[in-house]
């Protein structure tokens, strides 16, 4: 009898431990930005191996799937059309051929990508053929069509896994009219990012009750007030607009991860990953839930991971080889 008393005390355990780990969910955002054309090991202005890439960021993507399947969301934070001979063979001179930044973004499943400046730089034409070549949505809530008064762009999108929501809002530094001519963005409009945040925060609540709202915002911290642009205002969003749990950045290609207290004081998590693939943005976020499956409880940690621990991945490179091998024609 207390051998069996002793056989159901430990199987009560491990259905105790099961029931427990069934109540907690966890998604992984992995966020990468200001990627410049770097998306081999191999840098075609210097002539010289690079390090980062989208080649060696696919391999952690790929790692972070088999581990929790599903519930990885990848996000892209813009400025990824400009830099390297790449995306300028595909941007201007074979116009034709499907942009090698979409392929590249469609193959690794990206989630939603967000509009930076330099995107802005190659024109409408170029900027508009990659967004209606990526099957995920182009984010950028605040570059409006002057024609329609409307977001040019999609201004949020939803991801759900496992019963969490996930709102992830775009937003675009509002300097561009400061730096590029206007036949470059003619026909549109960059609006202050705090008001478009304070504006569409509410339209998210109230829309999709998500579990967890994240700003993608293609600025830096603080500071740049550019005429009558406030250029890199993530911080102040983050800490001014209630509902974010986590505000990505990128731009001013400065690594940061910390964590700032919002006006209502709930917690905001601050990161960017600088720039060209280097380092990739790892949030793990945990809900706990109650009997009835409501999330009661959420914790969000992120880490910056250097892709120096990743050798290129071989699908990735055997997939865009034949890219690779235009373009270094193309340079010599």
């Amino acid at each position: 009898m207390k051998r069996i008393l002793t056989l159901f005390s430990a199987l009560t355990a491990v259905m105790g431990l099961s029931l427990n780990a069934s109540s907690m969910t966890t998604i992984k955002l992995l966020q990468t930005s200001d990627i410049h054309g770097n998306f081999f090991p191999y840098n075609f202005i210097t002539r010289q191996p690079s390090a980062g890439s989208l080649a060696r960021v696919y391999g952690a993507v790929k790692e972070a799937r088999q581990r929790y399947g599903d519930n990885v969301i990848l996000l892209d934070n813009g400025d990824i059309l400009q830099g390297q001979p790449t995306v300028y063979y595909y941007n201007f001179v074979d116009t034709v051929t499907p942009h090698v930044a979409s392929r590249m973004m469609n193959f690794m499943r990206y989630d939603a990508g967000n509009v930076g400046n330099h995107d802005v730089e190659t024109g409408r034409r170029v900027l508009e053929r990659w967004s209606r070549q990526c099957d995920m949505p182009v984010l950028g809530a605040n570059i409006i069509d002057t024609a329609t008064g409307e977001p040019a762009f999609t201004p949020y999108k939803v991801v759900e896994h496992d019963g969490v929501k996930v709102a992830i809002l775009g937003l675009l530094t509002p300097a561009i009219p400061a730096w590029l001519p206007e036949v470059l963005w003619k026909g549109l409009r960059f609006d202050d990012m705090e008001a478009t945040a304070r504006k569409w925060i509410p339209i998210i609540k109230e829309r999709e009750n998500p579990d967890v709202i994240v700003g993608v915002f293609h600025a830096g911290q603080r500071g740049n007030t550019l005429v009558k642009y406030r250029e890199n205002p993530s911080l102040e969003i983050a800490e001014r607009v209630p509902g974010f749990d986590v505000v990505l950045m990128g731009h001013d290609h400065r690594r940061e991860n910390k964590k700032v207290v919002n006006v209502e004081g709930d917690t905001v998590l601050v990161m960017n990953p600088a720039n060209n693939g280097v380092v990739l943005t790892d949030i793990t976020m945990t809900f706990k839930r109650d009997d009835d499956g409501r999330i009661i409880d959420k914790h969000i940690d992120g880490e910056l991971r250097h892709m120096s621990d990743y050798e290129p991945d071989a699908d990735f490179m055997a997939e865009f080889a034949p890219d690779m091998a235009v373009i270094k024609e193309y340079v010599d």
